[in-house]
This record gives structure tokens, sequence and C-alpha cells, in this order.
């Protein structure tokens, strides 16, 4: 198994975005966020996310693995941490690749639901918890995949 570094990663989703029927794989859930792993490899896994209005992922990272995404449709905000909050905001086609130990917390902050792919080499295995203090990142705890997703 490779890990594939992120910019590759980020060409990865950009190239299964282009894939009309994903819009179609996942109902939106008008109350939580709904996933699916489409696709597993050596080097990666692919994962489409429904997002409904105003969900959010809270702070967390993803462990050991790099990661990109892309949206689909909607519009996302990803708020980031580097010595200050920061936020961007993603529309269709917008994608963001990262590396291994990246916080973030992803938010469709809008009124209408959302849709994004999502890949991480190597696969998940964990992903660390945290609450934003305005200042710094608490670690609140560590989830396992099998276990809470």
């Amino acid at each position: 198994m490779t890990q594939l570094a992120v910019l590759p990663l980020l060409e990865v989703v950009r190239n299964h975005a282009a894939d009309p029927d994903l819009l179609h794989l996942l109902d939106h859930d008008p109350h939580e966020r709904s996933w699916i792993r489409l696709l597993t490899t050596e080097d990666y896994e692919l994962w489409l996310i429904s997002w409904p209005a105003g969900a959010a992922t809270d702070w967390h990272d993803h462990g050991s693995s790099s990661g990109a995404f892309t949206v689909l449709e909607g519009q996302l905000t990803e708020h980031t941490f580097d010595g200050g909050l920061q936020l961007i905001d993603l529309g269709p086609g917008d994608g963001k690749a990262f590396g291994a130990g990246y916080a973030h917390d992803v938010r469709n902050a809008t009124d209408r639901p959302a849709l994004s792919l999502h890949a991480y080499s190597p696969r998940l295995h964990t992903m660390t918890r945290f609450k934003f203090h305005g200042d710094r990142l608490e670690v609140l705890g560590v989830e396992r995949a099998g276990e809470e997703w």
C-alpha cells in the first residue's frame, strides 16, 4: 500500500467527480449527513457525502491519512485553524487537499443541501475529534473505523 501525496489525491477526486451518476447515488436526508464508501483500493478510499442544510462535521482530523475533497453540488465552508481561525468557501468544482493530521470543521451553512466527494490515503483508520476554544483545539477523543463509522 502506498500513501498518495495530496495533489495526486486531489486529482483522483477530480477525476471521479466527473461521473454524473454520483449526483444520484445518495438521497439527501433533510436532518443529518449521510455517506457511502464508493471505492477502496490499495492506495486510497473514496467517499460520497450528502450534507443537509446546517450540517457540520465538527472539528476533526483524519489520523495518519491525507485527504482531498471536492464539492459536487451546493456550497460548503471549511473552518481551519493555523494560528487563527480561517474560513474557506467551496462551491461546485472547488476542491481542497490536505496532509495527515490536518484538523478542520466542514459545514453546510446554507439553507440548501450539498454533495461532496472525498478521498483518503491510506484508508481511514482513525479520526481525532477536537473542541475549538477560539485560540486552540482541545482533543476530545479518537474514533476508529468499524466502531464509530
